[in-house]
C-alpha cells in the first residue's frame, strides 16, 4: 500500500480520495490505503461497557500518528503507533513497555470481547485483498472488501469490511477463523464531531461461538469529548 495508513480501533470515522477505475485487488488496496486516522489532538473519555453491566473506563490521547490508552487499577498504558509498514503496539505495566506480538494478539483487552489485534487493526495491512461488491449498511453505500492472511497464530484468517463509498468510513467487519466460521463483528452504531471531524461515539462487538454460530457475548465500546 503506498500511503501511510493513518487509523486506530475500527471505530474512526474517515475520508479516502477519488478512485480511478481498477482491477478489484487493486482497487481493494487504495480503498484501505485512503483510511486515515482522524487528525484531531484531543485528550478523550472512554469505556468498555460489558454485557452484565461492567465498566471499564480509560483515557484515550489523540496526537499525531500515535493513540494512548490508559486504564487504571491496575494502571496500563496501550500506545498505538501507525507507520508506512503497519501498526505497532505496546503494553506499559509499571515501568515496563513491551510491544504486543504473537499469540498476545489473541488475549481480550481487561477481559472483553475486544482483542488486542483489534485494537492494532492488524487486518487492515494484510496484503492479500478484493473488493468483493456492493452493499448499504444502515443507508450508507459501501465497498465489501475481503481481507485474507495465512498466519496460523493469529485467530482470524480473513476479515470482511464495510467502507461507506462517499465518506471513506469504516462501518462494519466481520472476522472469521481458518475453517471461514464467523467469530467476531464490530458495528459502529454513531459518530461525532470532534475539531469538526467524524470520530468515534459508538461501537458494537459481538463475538460469537464458532462451532454453533450463536452469538456468545457481546461489548460496547464508548467515546465522549
Amino acid at each position: 500500500m503506498k500511503q501511510v495508513k493513518k487509523f486506530a480501533l475500527l471505530f474512526l470515522m474517515v475520508i479516502i480520495f477519488d478512485r480511478p477505475a481498477a482491477k478489484a485487488d487493486e482497487q481493494a488496496a487504495q480503498i484501505l490505503s485512503g483510511i486515515r486516522l482522524a487528525d484531531i489532538s484531543q485528550e478523550l473519555n472512554g469505556r468498555l461497557r460489558k454485557e452484565d453491566g461492567t465498566i471499564i473506563p480509560f483515557r484515550l490521547r489523540a496526537a499525531g500518528n500515535e493513540l494512548i490508552f490508559t486504564f487504571s487499577d491496575p494502571t496500563e498504558v496501550l500506545r498505538l503507533r501507525l507507520d508506512d509498514n503497519g501498526s505497532n503496539l505496546t503494553l506499559q505495566t509499571g515501568e515496563r513497555e513491551r510491544v504486543v506480538s504473537g499469540a498476545k494478539l489473541n488475549d481480550p483487552v481487561r477481559g472483553t470481547d475486544i482483542t488486542y489485534q483489534d485494537l492494532a487493526l492488524r487486518f487492515l495491512y494484510w496484503k492479500n485483498s478484493r473488493v468483493e461488491g456492493e452493499q448499504n449498511v444502515r443507508t450508507f453505500s459501501c465497498w465489501m472488501i475481503l481481507l485474507q492472511q495465512g498466519d496460523p497464530s493469529l485467530a482470524y484468517s480473513s476479515v470482511r469490511v464495510w467502507v461507506a463509498k462517499q465518506s471513506g468510513a469504516l462501518l462494519r467487519a466481520e472476522a472469521f477463523d481458518a475453517q471461514s466460521r464467523l467469530v467476531k463483528k464490530f458495528e459502529v452504531i454513531s459518530g461525532q464531531k470532534i475539531e469538526g471531524k467524524w470520530f468515534l461515539r459508538q461501537m458494537r462487538i459481538e463475538r460469537y461461538d464458532p462451532a454453533s454460530g450463536k452469538l456468545a457475548s457481546r461489548t460496547y465500546l464508548e467515546i465522549s469529548s
